[in-house]
């Protein structure tokens, strides 16, 4: 069903991008009122799967069967829009005539769409006649308990790893609060939220806190009579003569009427409720009527795999269950294969490598265990050579089984979003940014309102972590995620259900291409992470391939635009001919290594293009300013042109849609170029001085979040937008008391001063600046004094501090309770500023509040001085360059070098410092004279 919603959602982004084309591609011919019809009959069946979003698990045949259909139609009009499109696209810019080709191209697309409505249209009909027979499954298990009840059996649920959340919860069940409370327990699903409940449940304190309790578990389809009925059942058992007396709970019609004699039941007693598995907020909202807050302590217990229906029901403080860490994981797995018994001293090394590559997931450990405790030890490493396979294999794929209801029970349109990550290696860390980037050019997100699809992927993602499908690894300074993974056996799922529905191939699969049947619904996507694909052959295959994406340079590929004309997104870690790239007319998404020169010829075919990174230098020509369309721009160094004088001012195309531009060299901030870039949310610069780019101008960039700039010193006015998140300034020389610029942005969270960015001996910030400031870096400026209080920096969590004549940091910094770190690096005055730091993190602590983590990264240190008229400008060979200092590092080269001075004032140290002290360092200086 996911890949049947994506390829609806891609064709109405394509069809939109046709009603809509850039300026430079007006020409394109076709018929609109059809395509407008096909448009509509692709909503309607995006609207019908929003709104019957099974979760059954795909057990219908017929919808199945639809699917398909659905899928193979919207793939097939797509592949038939853009090849007429690029049949266009290349007759226009072609001196051979290509009238035939054309014509037979538009004839081709004209059947095309017509045929696609007519199939769309019985599609329709099929639906509805289909859907009045589907009945959702439902199913609800109850076990009856009581204050007199025999426990529930905790059997071998050994708990490991959860004591403190089984005291803390133990803790708020009984606490004094009167007032009826949620209690939730949150986590992916086998970590172990059952098992930790069922040992709360269990404990005698609790057994016999409570006057009443009861137990059940819901499961992802329910009616409100099948909740209300289980739970008179169980809490009736708390006392026989009612049972045998009380009237057939069956024989009630009306929901209203369980629901009231519910609420009797539990009225004047102190109950404790347990609702186990719970997946949405219906269930809660169907009972939570019935339930009275008898002002005595009654708790309700949840577990939950999503963070957000924890919040929902009213739970305060969700219990989050977290992975095992490696020793917690090897005495769990250590207790399910020998019990009370240890294990045998040679077995311990192989026992603990499997426990760790179980990612610390309780359910997986079970599993494992159950197999080595029946398994003879010489097989054990046949079980650490594959234990994801160890575990999806085992007791009727029991474990898969469990964590496949998450994927069941997603929203439709995150499912294509859930699947997309089989494209990625296991243990693979995943940039956020690239993830979305990638969602957004594959079409699966859907426009909402005024939101960009970026905004709407980052809601996505969070979906999907609060689901606990996701794992979080890295978060960005300002608390966005930065990058993210999926725990293994997730990701083993996720190539399941990807292959299931033919939604991607995996190249460590296959090793040709050739070998896969030759079908209508094979993999549009192909994700190179470990497989070789040299050889395979050149025969031309239907659907074309859409996607292609490897992530190591040791991927071998035969890639050629020839071989996928049709490409949209293409994520490579090889260097390609820039030739090639730019054949690919209909790409949405482009990012490989190399530079890339564009010409305007080359660039005005890219009537799709969106994102566009590439890791050394682009050169743009002036037709980048007639791309509306276009989303990221990223390279080491992108010369952009200033934009052509318009025929008519009010004609002037904005690029309302770009959000990315870094890093531009020589940026000319005039008022032309940032009218045209309304809505950038990143941009990197490196300019001239400060007073000859305008640099006032970048207040006019109201959406501007992260801003990077490098720029020789000189006078003039800089005025930075409010909007500013992150500011990251290099070689700016601002003055220390001009700061104000800086400290009155109310948003900034993150502040990098970076190479002489701020100059002047002392330091003295205003009241109510940097109101919301977190992370402060100042790095090789001229900061010998440093007066500042919690006033001023209120809201800091790190301070790093480098290269400066500092003597101390301001004691007042005891009084900023969210400081949590302080990163010294190589400073003149080091022992002191580290001093100042041991200081200030011992009086918060005798404060009664938590220390500060100081940290000194400095292990080796290389000082040069360069002296003041020694001309390094004169190379080996004779000729003039720039003059440079060379450094390696290991494999690193650091350089510095003064541009443009034959004869440079620069009698500064400089000093190069790496964290590494096994790596050797070796300098070079250019020949003096």
């Amino acid at each position: 069903m996911g890949a049947a919603y994506a390829a609806l959602v891609s064709l109405t982004h394509t069809i939109d991008q046709i009603l809509n084309p850039p300026p430079h591609h007006q020409f394109i011919n076709f018929d609109r009122d059809r395509i407008n019809c096909l448009r509509k009959k692709a909503d309607f069946l995006i609207d019908y799967f929003l709104e019957n979003n099974s979760n059954t698990g795909g057990d219908h045949k017929e919808i199945e069967d639809l699917e398909t259909r659905i899928r193979f139609a919207a793939e097939g009009a797509e592949y038939i829009i853009e090849d007429n499109v690029m049949n266009q696209i290349l007759a226009a810019g072609s001196e051979v005539d290509r009238s035939v080709e054309t014509s037979t191209s538009n004839n081709l697309l004209s059947e095309g769409v017509r045929t696609t409505i007519q199939e769309f249209h019985t599609i329709e009909e099929e639906l509805v006649k289909i859907k009045k027979y589907v009945q959702a499954k439902i199913s609800i298990t109850t076990e009856a308990t009581s204050s007199s009840r025999a426990l529930l059996p905790i059997g071998e649920n050994t708990m490991v790893g959860f004591d403190d959340h089984l005291i803390q919860i133990m803790g708020a069940l009984s606490t004094d609060e009167s007032n009826i409370r949620v209690i939730s327990i949150v986590g992916m699903g086998g970590i172990g939220k059952t098992t930790l409940a069922t040992h709360v449940y269990n404990k005698p304190f609790i057994v016999q806190h409570f006057h009443v309790c009861a137990w059940f578990t819901v499961s992802q389809e329910y009616t409100e009579k099948e909740i209300l009925l289980g739970l008179l059942r169980q809490i009736n058992n708390t006392n026989r003569d009612e049972q045998e007396t009380g009237d057939g709970d069956d024989d009630y019609d009306d929901d209203d009427q369980l629901g009231n004699k519910l609420h009797k039941t539990l009225f004047g007693r102190k109950y404790l409720i347990v609702m186990d598995d719970m997946w949405d907020i219906k269930a809660w909202e169907m009972i939570k009527r019935f339930l009275p807050d008898n002002n005595n302590g009654s708790r309700i217990l949840v577990t939950t795999r999503l963070l957000r229906l924890a919040t929902d029901i009213g739970s305060c403080s969700p219990y989050q269950l977290n992975l095992l860490d490696e020793e917690q994981s090897w005495d769990l797995l250590s207790q399910k294969i020998y019990a009370e018994k240890c294990c045998p001293v040679e077995l311990e090394e192989i026992g603990r490598s499997i426990a760790k590559k179980c990612r610390g997931l309780p359910l997986a450990l079970a599993v494992i265990g159950g197999v080595l405790a029946k398994s003879k030890t010489e097989n054990w490493k046949y079980v650490e050579e594959d234990v994801t396979s160890a575990v999806r294999n085992q007791g009727d794929e029991f474990c898969m089984k469990i964590l496949s209801l998450s994927y069941n029970h997603l929203p439709i349109y995150l499912k294509p979003c859930f699947l997309y990550f089989a494209a990625f290696p296991e243990d693979f860390d995943i940039q956020v940014s690239r993830l979305i980037r990638l969602w957004v050019a594959e079409g699966f997100i859907r426009k909402c309102g005024h939101k960009s699809l970026e905004e709407i992927g980052e809601e996505y993602l969070k979906n999907l972590i609060d689901r606990n499908l996701i794992l979080v690894d890295k978060l960005e300074l300002t608390g966005e995620v930065k990058t993210c993974h999926i725990h293994d056996l997730l990701s083993d799922l996720c190539r399941i259900e990807a292959q299931k529905d033919n939604f991607i191939l995996i190249g460590e699969l296959y090793n040709h291409l050739d070998m896969l049947p030759n079908t209508e619904t094979r993999p549009t996507r192909l994700s190179i992470n470990g497989g070789k694909w040299k050889g395979m052959k050149r025969t031309p295959y239907r659907p074309p391939t859409r996607s292609f994406l490897s992530f190591s340079s040791r991927d071998s590929t035969d890639y050629t635009a020839r071989r996928f004309p049709l490409l949209r997104v293409l994520d490579v870690v090889e260097k390609y001919p820039k030739d090639e790239i730019l054949q690919l007319i209909n790409s949405r998404y482009v990012s490989c290594t190399g530079s890339i020169s564009m010409s305007s010829s080359i660039l005005s075919r890219l009537w799709s293009l969106q994102t566009l990174v590439v890791d050394r230098e682009v050169i743009l020509p002036s037709e980048i300013w007639q791309m509306p369309q276009l989303r990221h721009v990223e390279g080491d160094s992108i010369i952009l042109p200033d934009p052509p004088p318009p025929d008519d001012v009010h004609k002037i195309i904005l690029l309302e849609n770009l959000q990315t531009l870094s890093t531009v060299e020589d940026f000319k901030c005039t008022e032309a170029v940032i009218k045209r870039i309304p809505n950038l949310k990143k941009l990197g610069i490196v300019c001239g001085t400060i007073g000859s780019n305008c640099l006032r101008n970048l207040g006019l960039l109201h959406k501007l979040k992260v801003l990077t700039m490098l720029c020789s010193p000189c006078g003039g006015e800089i005025v930075f937008p409010n909007s500013l998140k992150e500011l990251r300034l290099y070689g700016c020389k601002i003055p220390w008391e001009e700061m104000s610029i800086i400290g009155s942005l109310p948003n900034l969270e993150v502040l990098v001063f970076f190479g002489n960015a701020a100059t002047g001996q002392k330091w003295i910030p205003n009241e109510r600046e940097f109101t919301r400031l977190k992370y402060l870096w100042i790095n090789q400026c001229e900061l010998e004094i440093w007066e500042a209080d919690n006033t001023h920096f209120p809201c800091l969590e790190i301070l790093r501090l480098g290269y400066l004549n500092l003597k101390e940091i301001p004691s007042e910094f005891t009084e900023i309770l969210p400081l949590q770190k302080i990163c010294v690096d190589y400073n003149r005055n080091n022992d002191l500023i580290l001093a100042s730091a041991n200081e200030i993190s011992e009086q918060r602590e005798n404060l009664g509040y938590d220390g500060i983590q100081v940290l000194n990264t400095t292990f080796g240190v290389l000082k040069i001085l360069v002296k003041r008229g020694i001309n390094l400008a004169v190379g080996g060979d004779g000729h003039i360059g720039d003059p440079y200092v060379v450094i390696t590092n290991g494999n690193q080269v650091e350089t510095h070098v003064v541009a443009n001075d034959v004869n440079p004032e620069w009698d500064d140290d400089l000093t190069i410092w790496h964290p590494n002290q096994s790596h050797p360092i070796s300098l070079y200086l250019s020949g003096t004279s």
